[in-house]
């Protein structure tokens, strides 16, 4: 497990936990992401810029914050084959 700041490019992701208060889990379920969704980052900018994160699940892009991305634990999802 690690947070989707660490998390490798072009791999599927599994949101296993939201860490932060309640005003922080509301604003992230507001922008489309649920505990099991199944995520991919898609870019990271250079230096402290955002992460474009695509939610596999609802099929929506969203730029969320390094600060952001630090309070959502995700586990990398084994390849299809």
């Amino acid at each position: 497990m690690m947070s989707l700041y660490q998390s490798p490019r072009s791999r599927k992701l599994r949101i296993v936990s939201i860490l932060g208060g309640e005003e922080m889990r509301r604003r992230l379920f507001a922008l489309g992401f649920h505990q099991d969704d199944v995520i991919e980052v898609d870019s990271q900018a250079i230096l402290k810029g955002p992460l474009l994160v695509k939610n596999l699940t609802s099929d929506m892009s969203v730029a969320i914050g390094r600060g952001i991305a630090q309070k959502i634990l995700v586990e990398v999802m084994p390849d299809e084959k």
